[in-house]
């Protein structure tokens, strides 16, 4: 054997034994076939030169024209597909063919050189299903270091070949790729995916433990990401034992399960995730989601009275509300609940502009606080008119009543006042 044959038959060896791709599995996978676009919204010269595209016409004109009855033209037709596979048409053309949906076969480009100026050319095009095509062709005839090598200097080409990997499910070979190139968070984070998809909660629990140990715990892992899935692991591991109905449940939803189940009367600092206040410390929920899911819980549970020691942080001094809600959207909540109109006033009281309070009161229907903002304000006529429209007897009325006649006799005092000094 000469020196070409033996260097054709280098690059020519594949070690990929576990892959076994047809030509064919690609050809329905692609962004969009070129019959899917009008000739007039995608013009071929900018996809090709005129040089090529006559050379690709010429050829589809001759293949069409040739009579397949006529020995001279049979044989001149086998001669021209022998040459062909002697001495392959540019790569240009080749990809060209495979942007307009022709039949291919790369078969001829055997030399390392040509099969690089053919992925080069394919990844030029910008077309994800001629690049998969080649790959896919590479895949099949180097050894799987010297596909590695050409990868990994063109991400393109990796994006695309990964993507056809995960979507059939070859979850190895993708991994064996992703590990090969060097990129072990991408490799990490497939395993991960893999791994909770799982639907056996006893199979996915060690798949995640192999993902955490094998990744997350290695030098340079993101710490983040370590973090994240050891809490993962904590919350399934916790949910087995506390009430399987859980099991997957998203971490908020697992809060909600233990404000149900937890007695607000009971000190903040007793031990174990079963207080609310350990688990949301315990799986780093914030402030914010924390006040939203006992707030929700509560007042579904129609536990108005612990929302005071919810929001009421109480020192040896004093007791200061604090909440990292907007109180607008828990009033709103409240209201939608059908919270009290006394809880209700309580939030509105926390609110210090009055303008807004008034808004906001006139919302959700609490009509004392209503009151009190158009007392602060010294609107009269418009007291009258809220009184006015209150049922007769009823205790937001005799309070309108009341603060109609405060006002009254305070205007007159001042009044008086304003009197004797001039």
């Amino acid at each position: 054997m000469n020196a070409q044959g033996e260097d054709e038959d280098y690059w020519n060896k594949s070690e990929s034994k576990a892959y076994n791709f047809d030509e064919d599995d690609v050809s329905n996978i692609s962004e969009a076939s070129y019959e899917d676009f009008p000739q007039s919204d995608f013009p071929l010269n900018l996809l090709i030169s005129e040089q090529d595209l006559q050379m690709i016409l010429e050829e589809q004109s001759w293949h069409e024209s040739v009579p397949r009855n006529s020995p001279e033209e049979e044989l001149r037709f086998l001669r021209r597909k022998f040459q062909e596979e002697r001495t392959p048409p540019p790569a240009s053309v080749i990809v060209a063919r495979l942007l307009i949906g022709r039949q291919v076969n790369l078969e001829a480009y055997r030399s390392l050189v040509q099969k690089t100026e053919l992925l080069d050319e394919a990844i030029a095009s910008g077309n994800g299903n001629a690049i998969l095509h080649v790959v896919l062709f590479l895949n099949r005839t180097l050894k799987r270091k010297i596909l590695h090598q050409l990868l990994q200097s063109r991400p393109e080409a990796v994006y695309h070949y990964t993507n056809y990997l995960s979507t059939r499910l070859q979850i190895p070979e993708c991994v064996d790729l992703w590990t090969m190139l060097g990129k072990q968070h991408e490799a990490a984070m497939l395993q991960y995916r893999l791994a909770v998809t799982t639907s056996n909660v006893d199979l996915k629990r060690r798949k995640l433990a192999k993902v955490h140990s094998d990744y997350f715990l290695q030098p340079g892992a993101s710490a983040f990401h370590a973090r994240f899935l050891a809490d993962q692991l904590s919350l399934l591991d916790w949910q087995l034992g506390e009430d399987k109905s859980l099991l997957d449940k998203p971490t908020l939803e697992s809060l909600y399960h233990v404000c149900q189940k937890y007695k607000w009367t009971d000190n903040k600092s007793l031990p174990g995730p079963g207080n609310p206040y350990n688990f949301a410390k315990l799986y780093q929920i914030s402030a914010s989601q924390f006040e939203w899911i006992v707030l929700n819980e509560r007042a579904r549970s129609k536990a108005w009275k612990d929302l005071d020691g919810l929001f009421e942080k109480k020192t040896f001094i004093k007791s200061a509300f604090c909440i990292h809600i907007p109180l607008d959207r828990v009033i709103l909540r409240l209201h939608q609940l059908e919270a009290p109109v006394a809880v209700l006033n309580t939030f509105l009281g926390k609110i210090d502009d009055t303008q807004r309070r008034l808004t906001l009161a006139r919302k959700v229907g609490a009509m004392r606080t209503v009151i009190d903002c158009l007392v602060t304000q010294k609107d009269k006529s418009e007291l009258l008119a809220v009184r006015n429209s209150l049922q007769e007897g009823s205790p937001e009325r005799f309070y309108a009543d009341n603060c109609l006649e405060n006002l009254s006799s305070k205007w007159k005092a001042e009044s008086i006042k304003v009197s004797i000094k001039k």
